[in-house]
């Protein structure tokens, strides 16, 4: 093996740790912070300030990583983005209609953690930046370090979809990420990162006005 392939399969491992250890470090970053700022006791001000400092450490790692220049000069799939969002409501109107998001206690949970009106401010911070690090992490880092030891995208993308659905703690929410991440991974295949972001981004957004 020449000393190419050494630093490529170096780099590979070191994404792979990353996408295990960046979310431990947003967290520690978090409970950090909240030592230090009064009045934040909620759930959903936790998971903001965890996100935040997820999406800060996973921009930098990617940056260094070198982003994918030739994929990000291609044109936006706009048609693929639309039926996104459209693929995403209808997942979220079966589930619902067939009364299993309702049985899911731990989904329940996650959603009463989201808190009422008076954290509108922290609920918007908290999907806009979940969604940036998500992508950066898991379609951006986790899918570089993948591409390294495997060849075949399908293969690539259904371990990052997997460990993707496996991130969001509970069956409801694992059911809608695994395929979301499949799609995901093909928006990035064919617009690049910001194919995918947009995507996750418009998908939160979505599910703060429903």
């Amino acid at each position: 093996m020449n000393g190419s392939q050494e630093r490529s399969k170096r780099s590979g491992i070191a994404d792979l740790l990353a996408v295990f250890f960046l979310p431990l470090a947003g967290n520690i970053s978090a409970s950090l912070l909240l030592q230090l700022v009064p009045g934040a006791e909620t759930a959903l001000r936790f998971n903001a300030l965890c996100q935040g400092c997820l999406l800060l450490f996973a921009f930098v790692w990617y940056r260094q990583g070198g982003g994918s220049a030739a994929r990000e000069k291609r044109s936006f799939p706009l048609f693929e983005f639309a039926g996104t969002l459209i693929l995403y409501l209808l997942l979220l109107f079966l589930l619902l209609r067939s009364g299993y998001a309702a049985s899911d206690r731990n989904y329940q949970t996650a959603l009463r953690s989201l808190g009422g009106d008076g954290e509108r401010a922290a609920l918007i911070f908290y999907a806009l930046c979940g969604a940036a690090a998500e992508e950066l992490l898991f379609r951006g880092i986790l899918e570089r370090g993948l591409a390294v030891f495997l060849k075949r995208r399908w293969l690539i993308a259904c371990i990052a979809a997997f460990l993707f659905a496996l991130y969001h703690g509970n069956i409801t929410q694992g059911i809608l990420a695994f395929i979301l991440g499949l799609v995901f991974s093909e928006l990035a295949a064919r617009g690049g990162l910001r194919a995918a972001l947009a995507a996750h981004l418009g998908i939160n957004l979505i599910a703060l006005i429903a």
